[in-house]
């Protein structure tokens, strides 16, 4: 190891400890990104980049069905402009300690009352809070051709209990990205639900599409059920049915997202603009995440379709709203900016604000002691037709 390396790892080392942030920092020295800022993994067939900024995905590469290399997913080309972005997480990045929604910052973990801090004008805490795992600078334990590691020490951001760590592993064989996100409590229990935001579009915004994902065709073979939400988008605790050729049936058949859109307009008192929902994976017991996938996501345009496979019980499917939240497309897809409806997001993860419903019954699933370890393991699986 050179004297420079070695001097680097101790500054960064001291830097961390001074200001209280991460013991990984030092790691992060021994693994440099390249020139713009990104990790790179790959294997045949995809390549994917990531970026420090909540361990986001800002690129994945894959030949359609013409043998064009397609960038799938939105992002940015600078790191500067992934730390511009104002949303929870940064674009396409980790969620965690708690995905989705906080109906109140107030919950008691074995009759300890904790509050956490809120980060939407409701008093709701949504995806962690503003100081999540998704907006923060993580580490790299780890880097090599077809794998990454990231960690986390979370000093009890926002006001989660307890000062937990926190590991991401993306790994790629061919034409698969597998996943885990697990999580350590260290002092106290900690609610826990983590999860990888990605927006797709399967046609990389190719000049002959048509930019959106409205033709993209979805199916979620075990969501005969879905959660009742208020205006605000937060979960009721109701739990609703997908009957058979309704709006939300994408369990018997692909329903095109499109279609989905026009038929949520045509039943609705109010007009709906988005598709965001999130879907309960009901699978036989004694499941294996290997069984089957739990989504499927295809167009016709490009050729390619991804099935999810994960061990996690919910998926929230929401759609790019395009306002306020304005991306430009990257080198590659074009030009201009990525348009309402330009990409879909699912997002795996436990029942969303399981604290708040005791009548679920869920609190082993939803709080992680200090006696056993937090993962969620996910895997997508990419086919060119």
């Amino acid at each position: 190891m050179q004297w420079s390396t070695i001097i680097a790892i101790i500054f960064a080392a001291l830097k961390s400890a001074w200001f209280g942030g991460s013991p990984f920092a030092a790691q992060t020295v021994l693994y440099p990104p390249n020139g713009d800022s990104k990790y790179i993994i790959e294997a045949e067939g995809i390549r994917l980049a990531f970026t420090l900024n909540g361990g986001a995905l800002s690129n994945l590469w894959m030949n359609d069905t013409n043998g064009v290399e397609r960038d799938i997913v939105l992002g940015f080309d600078r790191v500067d402009d992934v730390r511009g972005w104002a949303g929870n997480p940064w674009l396409n990045g980790v969620i965690g300690r708690v995905a989705g929604f906080l109906k109140d910052p107030d919950y008691e973990i074995n009759s300890v009352r904790y509050t956490v801090a809120t980060n939407r004008p409701d008093g709701t805490v949504y995806n962690g809070g503003e100081t999540g795992w998704g907006r923060r600078v993580l580490d790299v334990a780890s880097h090599s051709k077809d794998s990454i590691t990231f960690v986390v020490f979370d000093r009890g951001w926002g006001g989660f209990p307890g000062k937990p760590a926190g590991c991401i592993t993306h790994t790629v064989t061919p034409y698969e990205w597998q996943m885990s996100l697990g999580l350590a409590a260290v002092h106290s229990p900690t609610p826990v639900s983590l999860s990888q935001q990605v927006f797709w579009n399967l046609d990389g915004f190719s000049s002959t599409s048509t930019k959106t994902v409205l033709e993209h065709a979805l199916r979620l073979p075990h969501s005969g059920l879905r959660f009742a939400v208020d205006k605000s988008g937060v979960p009721t605790g109701d739990i609703l049915s997908n009957p058979e050729n309704s709006v939300f049936d994408f369990w018997s058949k692909h329903q095109k997202i499109g279609d989905a859109l026009r038929n949520k307009s045509s039943h609705a008192k109010e007009p709906y603009t988005q598709l965001d929902d999130t879907f309960l994976v009901m699978r036989p017991q004694h499941w294996k995440m290997e069984d089957g996938p739990i989504a499927v996501l295809s167009s016709e345009h490009s050729g390619i379709q991804i099935e999810l496979f994960t061990n996690q019980e919910a998926l929230r499917v929401h759609t790019w709203k395009g306002e306020p939240d304005k991306v430009n497309l990257k080198k590659g897809q074009g030009r201009g900016r990525v348009p309402e409806f330009g990409a879909v997001s699912m997002e795996m993860q436990n029942w969303p604000d399981s604290l708040h419903h005791q009548e679920w019954q869920r609190e082993y699933e939803a709080v992680i002691g200090t006696d056993r370890i937090f993962v969620s393991y996910s895997t997508f699986k990419f086919s060119v037709k």
